[in-house]
């Protein structure tokens, strides 16, 4: 299960695949929830689906629920004015994905291993995040991720860091694709 937004540990190849597959997976399983969820309330009623479901569960589907309506409604609404569905920025506005990685883009393994790679996956709607290194995840009242605590340096043209100051990064899926 995916939720967003999602931040993938590392910065390398992986890394770059795991973000991007993560963007291309998540309508892909909010869709089929919400078809099987139509499916089973035509059947049941909806009250009869929902009935088992704890508080927990009835969260992650009204979030999957009014996510896979509004690509639904991005889709038709494309159709209709004749564009490209806009679905990166429907991905972006629910949180995306971000690739923390400690050092700066250009030292990265997949920078210097492909960059094109990068350029592709930031089209994408992809977020690389510099000088990020993991502290804690912080986790909701279900025990879900809900942040990724990180120390954050910035860089100065010459490689250089200042201090380090903690923040935490909206998180709800937290991947590691870290070779180390």
């Amino acid at each position: 299960q995916v939720r967003l937004p999602v931040v993938v540990i590392g910065g390398g190849l992986t890394a770059i695949d795991t973000a991007t597959e993560s963007l291309a997976y998540y309508p892909v399983q909010v869709e089929k929830f919400l078809a099987r969820y139509e499916l089973l309330a035509a059947r049941k009623g909806p009250a009869a689906v929902e009935a088992a479901w704890n508080d927990e569960e009835r969260a992650i589907a009204a979030e999957f629920l009014d996510h896979a309506r509004a690509l639904r409604r991005e889709r038709a609404a494309a159709g209709a004015e004749g564009r490209p569905a806009r679905i990166v920025e429907l991905l972006q506005q629910w949180g995306g994905a971000t690739i923390a990685y400690r050092k700066r883009l250009v030292d990265s393994p997949s920078y210097t291993l492909n960059h094109e790679e990068i350029e592709k996956a930031l089209e994408e709607g992809i977020r690389f995040a510099e000088g990020l290194t993991p502290l804690a995840i912080e986790v909701d009242a279900h025990g879900h991720a809900s942040g990724l605590r990180v120390a954050s340096r910035q860089f100065a043209t010459d490689g250089t860091a200042s201090d380090a100051v903690e923040v935490t990064l909206p998180a709800r899926s937290i991947l590691i694709a870290a070779g180390t």
